[in-house]
């Protein structure tokens, strides 16, 4: 998967296992996302500077994530016609936090699982 080599935010060139790539760091960084986002959709600045990498992390995995998903596993993954990127991220976010024992794992593979497993197709 292409997705795995990509470099992540707060990359040093060392390991860490516990919350680069992971889904630690994604779902923290996501939930700011919607921070960002508000009701509106309008973005709210005071949001923007505290992250404003780690959100466009978020969202750029999750699209990225989708696009591979509808060209590679198109009977895997059926995202309605009508369905927000936003929405897609707020999938992301609600998987991450309601199976806590996956936050280690991989943040790729943990967003094509919650989309697979809220997306499913016919």
């Amino acid at each position: 998967m292409l997705l795995g080599a990509a470099a992540h935010p707060g990359d040093t060139g060392q390991a860490s296992q516990s919350a680069v790539g992971s889904g630690i760091q994604l779902v923290q960084t996501c939930r700011l996302y919607f921070e960002y986002l508000g009701r509106t959709g309008a973005g709210r600045e005071e949001t923007l500077e505290r992250n404003p990498v780690g959100m466009g992390y978020c969202a750029g995995l999750v699209h990225g994530v989708v696009d591979m998903a509808q060209t590679f596993l198109p009977d895997r993954v059926c995202l309605p016609p009508k369905a927000t990127m936003a929405q897609a991220v707020w999938v992301v976010v609600q998987y991450l936090e309601q199976n806590p024992i996956a936050l280690p794992d991989e943040d790729s593979a943990l967003v094509l699982r919650a989309l697979e497993n809220t997306y499913r197709c016919p």
